[in-house]
Order: structure tokens, then C-alpha cells, then sequence
């Protein structure tokens, strides 16, 4: 049954004074972990587990830009605010957008008028959504709250959103947690520079001429306050509100300038240009166009500076190349330690010191975002090192220098990248010595790849071995080889009728059986090999001490000579065969199947609910690719199915609204054991169902998914 605002808001009341542990994701990719202790203690830790910000109730400490803890005692005549990005405490304190009636002595309400709460799930959490006005702010919020916890599993303003995974009350945390006792210096530095830096802005954002618009769009807002209707006399009170909008302005000819934030990342309503002036509109809320043209047409223009336009475009690239060029130099890494530099950092280190200028176009190159044709950049983000100290430096010395710190990868630049065209930098592999990839294997990478490698070792995503092996004859890296494509798309019918006369052992007639014994047609990808490298492939692939091998032998023997050949995979139940045709005619030349030992669940561990274990009489063993089949095939119909679905789900929730149930896909096949997933809708709270075909037309095994999952298990599983 749904709740009303008035229960959820309840159920989030009920996390006050609570401890709450969590991970908090955001749109841009990035998340943290999250610890908070009501009323004023917080630690947040970044993906590396390095704290970012901690809080108790005397002192606070946050990580700045070049990795230092900053600390600043808390004063009640110091105001600290977060700037740019939301706070987590509008997740895990989410009640004080709402607080209690005269909690606080005002009307501070900040969720005002919500919506009526709608089922959603949020990174795998039932939660109910939703929406209001924060009339501070005077713009929807967005807020879901978990079904079971209470807790805020999601916020959103605009494009601005966070959202709460896996989130846990009432642990016990250790006060260690929110101090620090490394490294820090004090924030009085940062806050007077800030300071004074503010002050100068504002002095010089002063002297700028504004040109205000004399006319706004207004709601205007009345409410009777005393009266008598025998005489007519009447008090209102009246008020009104614009929306809020920012009018940013330039000189057309000089061109528009970069938006600064936060009107970055808010949204463009209206631009125009008049005489001199390039006018935009940009606001969070809808405003209606006509109404953006009457501002803009009610602006008092202002003069434009008296310089030439040309003199200043010149001077603000000359102030861009400056600013570039301190971007660079900084970025050169001159005078650092390489040993300052071995946590989570992808290291570029100069080892040729004979030509500045080349070193720093190669830094450059390997660092540039390379366009992915499709809007989007990559770039490889690389902590260089230059420092004559590492002048010659070879493998063995960079071994030597990283000594037992736990980085896997380095990349340098000697003689042969200053002095080949191409620039080829030389990867390291740094990490412990391994059978397929000792410590100090190498490769070259150009520098238009240097994204694809860093980015991919950085996350773990691919191993060193996978560029290494990539690399051409030379030893340099330079792009991936094309994947080999198949030359035939057939079907596992066509592969039955093309072997049916030349089945001449008992493996090809299993084959054989299997396949064409087959209800529907399977996809099957045929690739021209040559038999003596499909012979070498397969008898070095190792399939596993539990795994079945019928005909390898046979296989092996009848590949062994050599010759072209197309080369082909047929999945099974719990494996899959591998055969070989003739190139020209289509005749089976072999074939073997593995068969993989049947799933074993993992041990339960205390404290994780286990996915419910749900037997059935039988098990579809037959793989089947949807995609395939057509309306020609004998398939069931989809309406009996969602009969089937909401008869069950009915009898379980009988006082219940019960809506969906349709199947989530579009063509079923008639297999039995087939299994058929199913969304209802109990009281707008989406539930999943599974349908199992049996071996009777039109009837179905019937089974709510419960929240902790479900592993269905036929005869012989574990």
C-alpha cells in the first residue's frame, strides 16, 4: 500500500540522532564513502579510501587540491559552507528540509507541497519519490526515501543530483574516525588569501556598468486578511515573486566568453543580440520565451568599452597562452621526486635530458584529449616527473628506485622517444613478478594511445599483458588489431543439413543429433581458420579438472594436418560445442563438446540474506536466442502468461491493487522450463515474477521473486 507524505516523512524523522554509514555517488561519475554521527560529526573518503573531510565537534580537516589536509578549529563566529557541489547531509540528514512545526522557532521549511509518493527503486533499494518546492530557492526538489529505513536514498535539483548506496543505522563507530593526526597545516592562510582575492573581485565586478532590465515577469500572490462582507471592506496582502535568472552580456564582436559557475551548468533560456550587446537568459526554471524577449527588450543599454575590440581579443589570448603555459609548466612536473609520487598516480618520467623542447611536446601529446568521434574525450592523466636526478635512468634503476610501493605500471621517456618521430614511450610493468609478466616487461606506446593504456591500468580494467602482446613487431604499441570477423552468418539448421550425409563417427552423429534435434533456430558465426592453428588452440586451452571433454582426442588428430577451414561455436546447457567444416564443400571435419560442471553456490556468509533456492520438476535445456525467433515459430502467447502472473500475484496480495505483469519479452518460446520474467505492480510497488513453462499447454509454474533474489535449481543442481 502506498504511504502518505505525512508516513514517509515519519519514517525519515526516525533517523534523527541516528549513526548513519553509506556511499554517496553523484552525476559526474565520482563517489565517496560517508560515515556521520548526529549532530556534527562526518568522514568522507574518496574511491582510494584517503579521507577527503572529516568533522567532529571541535575541528575539521579537508583535503586540498595538492593533497594536504587543511585544519581550522570550529568557532560559532566561523561560517563554513560547501561551495559547487551538494553536501551529503541533504541525503543523510535529509529531516531538516522538512523540520518539525516550531522545531526551530521559524518557518524553515524547505519541502513544501510534495507530490504523492511513488514507488522507485534507487542502486537496488525499494523507495518512494518525491517532489516539492523549496521556496528559498524557489525550485523543485527531488527526494526518494527508502521503504524500509527511512533514510534519503536519492536528492535532486535540476542536473544536480546524489544518490545513497547501501546504506546502514546504528553502527557503532570508533571516535579515531573523525580526527586526523597526519600531516595538516592551518586554513587561515587559504581564508585570508580567499579573502582578499573575493574582496578584489568584488571591487573590480563594482565598477563594471550594469544594464538592469526595467520589466519582469510577476506572479502576484493575495490572501484576505480581515473583512465585512455587509460593508465590502476588505485587507489583502499581496506579494509577489519573480524567477530567478541570470542575465549574462558581452560584446557580440568580441565573442562570447567561457561560463564561469555556477552558470555553467545551468540552463540556457534566451539569447539575442542588440546594437552592441549579445544578451543570454539562463535559469534553472522554465521561463517563457516571450517573456525572455520582453526583458531583454526593457534592458537599459550601457556603453561598451572604449578599446578597440580587436586590441582586447588579442589581449585576452595572450592572457590565455600565459595561462596555459603556467598550466604547463606546472604540469612538466620539474624538480619533483619520484618517490613523492607512488600512490594511485600514473607516472611519465624524463630520462633523456638532451632536448627541452621535445620532451615537453611529448608530454604534451601524451596528455592531449584525443576525440572519440562521438562528442566525448579521453585523456591519459599522468603525474610527470622531470628531474635531472633521473638523468639515464634504465628499467633495472626504476625498479630499483620504487623498491617495494605498490606500483604496477610506469612510463618513460629516453633517447628513443626524444629522438624517433613517432615518440614511442616506453611502458613499464613495475608489479610483482608473475609467470605471463615478469617485473620489468616492456612495451612503447605512441602517444595518441597513452590515454587508452593509463586509463585502463589505472582502474584495473586490463591488464599489461593485454597492450604488451598487442604491441606490432617493433615493440610499439599503436592500436588494437581489427577482431576477426566471421565470413558466413548461419544458423544451427543450416550447419544440421550441410553434415547430415558425412557424420562418419559417433561424436559428429551426437553432433549432429543435438542440433538438428533442435525446437529453434541458434545464430552461429563461422570463421575461416587454418586446422593447424584451431589444432594448436586447442591443445593448449585448459578446460578445468571438473569440466566433460567428449572427443577432444578425435579433434586433436583430425586438425593436426592442417588446411583452411571454417571454424564454429554451438552453445549447450552447460557448455558448448567446437567443429570444424570444409572450406569449400561444408563437410564436418571434427567436432568435440565441453561440458562444465554443474553450478555450485557459494557458502553462506553471516549477516547476507542468500538468494531463495526455488526447485523445479525441470530445466530448459535448450539455449535459445530470442533475437531469432519470428512470429512463424510456435510461441506462447504473452497474454496467458500475464494471466498466470496476476492470478498468483493476486492470491498472495489479495487485498492489493495489482496492475502490469506483461512479460519482458516480446516473442516466448514454447521449451520447457523456459523461464519468463514478469514486473507487477503491488500497490505501485514494482515486484518481479518469474513463469516457467511446464509440459502442459498454457500452464505455468508461478513464483514472486523475493527482495534478496532467487536461484532456480532443476534436477541434479546444487
Amino acid at each position: 500500500m502506498t504511504p502518505t507524505w505525512e508516513q514517509v516523512r515519519g519514517a525519515n524523522y526516525g533517523t534523527m540522532g541516528r549513526t548513519v554509514r553509506g556511499t554517496v555517488h553523484r552525476p559526474d561519475g565520482s563517489w565517496s564513502r560517508v560515515w556521520h554521527a548526529p549532530e556534527e560529526t562526518w568522514r568522507y573518503e574518496n574511491e582510494s579510501g584517503e579521507p577527503t573531510f572529516i568533522e567532529n565537534t571541535t575541528d575539521r580537516w579537508f583535503r586540498d587540491g595538492n593533497g594536504t589536509m587543511v585544519h581550522s578549529a570550529k568557532s560559532p563566529h566561523t561560517l563554513h559552507a560547501t561551495v559547487g557541489i551538494a553536501s551529503p547531509s541533504l541525503l543523510l540528514r535529509a529531516y531538516e528540509m522538512f523540520p518539525p512545526s516550531g522545531s526551530l522557532g521559524v518557518d524553515n521549511q524547505r519541502f513544501v507541497t510534495p507530490s504523492a509518493p511513488k514507488a522507485v527503486r534507487v542502486r537496488g533499494r525499494d523507495g518512494w519519490e518525491l517532489r516539492a518546492l523549496d521556496p528559498r530557492a524557489n525550485e523543485t526538489i527531488t527526494y526518494v526515501f527508502d521503504a524500509e529505513l527511512g533514510i534519503a536514498l536519492r536528492w535532486q535539483r535540476g542536473e544536480d543530483w546524489m544518490e545513497l548506496e547501501n546504506p546502514s543505522l546504528d553502527e557503532l563507530f570508533e571516535s579515531a574516525l573523525f580526527t586526523w593526526t597526519g600531516l595538516s597545516r592551518p586554513a587561515e592562510d587559504d581564508t585570508a588569501k580567499y579573502q582578499r582575492e573575493h574582496e578584489e573581485r568584488q571591487r573590480a565586478l563594482a565598477s563594471i556598468p550594469q544594464a538592469l532590465p526595467t520589466w519582469l515577469p510577476m506572479t502576484t500572490n493575495v490572501q484576505s486578511q480581515s473583512g465585512d462582507a455587509r460593508t465590502g471592506e476588505l485587507s489583502v496582502s499581496i506579494s509577489g515573486y519573480a524567477p530567478q535568472f541570470t542575465l549574462r552580456r558581452w560584446v557580440s564582436a568580441i565573442g562570447e566568453p567561457k561560463a564561469e559557475w555556477p552558470n555553467d551548468s545551468t540552463p540556457e533560456r534566451y539569447r539575442r543580440s542588440i546594437g552592441d550587446w549579445t544578451y543570454e537568459i539562463r535559469s534553472h526554471q522554465e521561463i517563457d520565451r516571450d517573456d525572455c524577449a520582453r526583458i531583454v527588450d526593457s534592458i537599459v543599454p550601457v556603453d561598451p568599452p572604449d578599446r578597440d575590440p580587436t586590441e582586447i581579443i588579442a589581449e585576452l589570448a595572450a592572457e590565455e597562452h600565459d595561462r596555459r603555459e603556467a598550466e604547463m609548466l606546472a604540469t612538466l612536473g620539474t624538480g619533483r621526486v619520484l618517490t613523492d609520487h607512488l600512490e594511485d598516480e600514473s607516472l611519465l618520467i624524463r630520462t633523456d635530458f638532451t632536448d627541452d623542447a621535445a620532451w615537453r611536446d611529448i608530454a604534451v601529446a601524451a596528455m592531449a584529449p584525443i576525440p572519440q568521434g562521438d562528442g566525448t574525450e579521453f585523456a591519459a592523466y599522468l603525474t610527470c616527473i622531470d628531474n635531472p636526478q633521473y638523468d639515464g635512468l634504465t628499467v633495472d634503476g626504476l625498479l630499483d628506485a620504487l623498491g617495494e610501493s605498490h606500483t604496477y605500471y610506469a612510463f618513460l621517456v629516453d633517447t628513443e622517444t626524444v629522438t624517433n618521430p613517432e615518440m614511442p614511450i616506453v611502458a613499464v610493468y613495475t608489479g610483482p613478478d608473475e609467470p605471463e609478466v615478469p617485473r620489468g616487461r616492456t612495451f612503447r606506446v605512441i602517444p595518441s594511445e597513452m590515454w587508452g593504456v593509463e586509463n585502463n591500468l589505472s582502474i584495473s580494467n586490463m591488464d599489461f599483458e593485454s597492450f604488451a602482446d598487442s604491441a606490432d613487431e617493433d615493440g610499439v604499441f599503436r592500436v588494437f588489431p581489427e577482431p576477426v570477423r566471421p565470413v558466413e552468418e548461419v544458423t544451427t539448421r543450416e550447419i544440421a543439413q550441410w553434415i547430415a550425409d558425412h557424420v562418419g563417427t559417433d561424436v559428429l552423429r551426437e553432433f549432429h543429433a543435438q542440433i538438428s534435434g533442435r525446437k529453434y533456430r541458434y545464430p552461429v558465426s563461422l570463421f575461416e581458420d587454418d586446422l593447424a592453428e584451431v589444432h594448436a588452440r586447442t591443445r593448449d586451452t585448459e578446460h578445468g579438472e571438473h569440466a566433460e571433454v567428449l572427443g577432444y582426442d578425435e579433434f586433436l588428430d583430425a586438425t593436426a594436418a592442417g588446411g583452411p577451414a571454417l571454424r564454429g561455436t554451438v552453445p549447450t546447457r552447460n557448455g558448448y560445442w567446437m567443429f570444424v567444416l570444409d572450406r569449400v564443400s561444408h563437410r564436418p571435419v571434427a567436432a568435440y563438446r565441453i561440458t562444465n560442471a554443474p553450478y555450485v553456490p557459494p557458502a553462506p556468509q553471516d549477516g547476507v540474506r542468500q538468494p531463495m533456492r526455488f526447485e523445479v520438476p525441470f530445466v530448459c535445456t535448450e539455449p535459445t536466442s530470442v533475437s531469432m525467433l519470428t512470429d512463424d515459430d510456435d510461441l506462447i502467447d504473452r497474454d496467458v502468461v500475464q494471466r498466470a502472473v496476476l492470478a498468483e500475484a493476486a492470491r498472495l496480495h489479495p487485498d492489493c491493487d495489482i496492475t502490469g505483469g506483461v512479460p519482458t519479452l516480446q516473442r516466448i518460446p514454447r521449451l520447457v522450463g523456459f523461464n519468463i520474467g514478469c514486473y507487477v505492480h503491488i500497490d505501485g510497488r514494482p515486484v518481479f515474477y518469474v513463469s516457467i513453462v511446464t509440459d502442459v499447454d498454457d500452464e505455468f509454474i508461478v513464483q514472486e521473486v523475493p527482495p534478496e533474489g532467487m536461484r532456480v535449481v532443476g534436477p541434479g543442481e546444487a
